[in-house]
């Protein structure tokens, strides 16, 4: 009969299947530079979303991210039984999905006769609808969450694998873009995407990949003072929250903000405990995995 420390193995124990290097959450000098990093890009994206010139250069990576965000508005809508009617992305009016049938048909009734509603979204509201605005803001954490994960783990191919996601990304907006600035922001992005392949086996590709991931993450920031900054065309979810259940506009702003705070902190806890990498393990890998030097 085995020994019972041989069944329930001791956080010292050599055995495959012991897990007490997970427990540990102290990151290693890769992963500290890359959560630092992480860090600095909000500030970058906040003002490069917004300024002038800025915001025409990285409009390519704009229309990738306002694009995919209305994406899982679209496909939770067609899911939920709505009828897409009209989808627009722009890199700086924002994005706006039309979906019909997914508002009440008949007026909500209040149990509070002074509680009255001041819009039409207030008393037509349905569970679907609020599903399918929720989603964009959600599935954009997600996605951010995926990048951010496996970049604070030190994994190179998983940036390589990403970097054919984005470049895919990137070209989709080329059929219906119509505009010059689109086109060579465009071009000068997968530009870059390529060199950084090309040099310590694609390692660069991790601080391209982050930088896109942190887009996603926080979008709902961009959004929003996308918004206040320029009244853009297409409003905010924060404003469609608002429009449907009567909050202040920025009080949804801060609530999804928080939201994807809580994600980016658990991506980089994941990233620390869940998926670790060695330095030696990491180049090894990216090494072996469509090697470029």
């Amino acid at each position: 009969m085995p020994a019972l420390a041989d069944l329930f193995p001791t956080p010292n124990s050599t055995a495959p299947y012991a897990l007490a290097t997970r427990t540990d959450v102290t990151p290693n000098s890769f992963q500290s530079h890359t959560i630092i990093v992480a860090c600095v890009y909000f500030f970058i994206i906040l003002v490069a979303w917004n300024l002038p010139v800025l915001r025409d250069a990285i409009a390519g990576l704009k229309l990738l991210v306002v694009g995919t965000h209305e994406l899982f508005h679209l496909v939770l809508g067609v899911l939920c039984g709505g009828q897409v009617v009209s989808v627009c992305i722009d890199p700086n009016d924002g994005g706006a999905t039309h979906i019909m049938g997914l508002m009440r048909h008949t007026p909500r009734v209040f149990n509070d006769p002074y509680a009255m509603p001041t819009t039409y979204g207030q008393v037509f509201w349905s569970s679907r609808a609020l599903a399918t605005l929720a989603a964009g803001y959600i599935g954009s954490s997600i996605v951010g969450f995926l990048y951010i994960t496996r970049l604070i783990a030190v994994d190179i191919v998983a940036s390589k694998i990403a970097s054919f996601t984005i470049a895919f990304g990137l070209l989709v907006p080329v059929l219906r873009a119509d505009h010059w600035i689109a086109f060579v922001s465009i071009i000068g992005c997968e530009a870059l995407l390529i060199g950084l392949w090309f040099g310590d086996h694609g390692s660069a590709l991790r601080f391209y990949v982050l930088f896109v991931g942190m887009m996603h993450m926080f979008y709902v920031v961009w959004d929003y003072v996308d918004e206040r900054l320029f009244d853009k065309r297409n409003t905010s979810d924060c404003a469609q929250f608002s429009e449907l259940l009567g909050w202040p506009t920025s009080g949804w702003a801060i609530a999804w903000f928080i939201w994807d705070a809580l994600v980016f902190t658990s991506a980089i806890f994941a990233g620390i405990c869940v998926f670790r990498r060695a330095t030696a393990e990491m180049y090894a890998e990216a090494a072996s995995f469509l090697p470029t030097r």
